[in-house]
């Protein structure tokens, strides 16, 4: 099997069975994605405390990029303070932009995800849930 393949494999399985989706009982910082061109619009939900993200779930309707790289940032995110996974994002971004770029290890699984960089008009499909994370951070639930 190509690594294409795998790859490929690898994002339809997290669009079938996605990590972290449904809506989180606990919130504390919530932000909504909404890609108004493919119709992609998700809610990511974090609990956060102190720094650090307890739990994180996603939710709404996305196309399988959109969802599995949501899936696999709400499995990668849980456990990482807000700075580091700030600075992850630039990380992935990057990835995403420079395909000569090497995996970064402290992505994991996330990698994966880099198979996109050769479809430019799906880049943008794998950064919204980044994008809806870092302004989740941001953007802490009122009672």
């Amino acid at each position: 099997m190509a690594l294409d393949e795998l790859y490929q494999q690898i994002i339809l399985a997290h669009n079938r069975d996605p990590v972290g989706f449904g809506r989180l009982p606990q919130v504390t910082h919530s932000s909504r994605g909404i890609d108004g061109l493919c119709g992609d619009n998700v809610l990511i939900e974090l609990a956060i405390e102190g720094d650090v993200v307890q739990d994180a779930r996603f939710s709404g309707e996305a196309c399988a990029v959109t969802k599995a790289s949501a899936s696999m940032l709400m499995q990668w995110v849980v456990g990482k303070s807000c700075a580091e996974a700030a600075r992850a994002s630039q990380r992935f971004k990057a990835l995403l932009e420079h395909q000569a770029m090497k995996d970064d290890p402290a992505l994991g699984d996330l990698n994966h995800l880099r198979a996109v960089a050769g479809f430019p008009a799906r880049v943008k499909n794998a950064l919204l849930p980044w994008e809806t994370l870092i302004r989740a951070m941001a953007n802490r639930v009122t009672d």
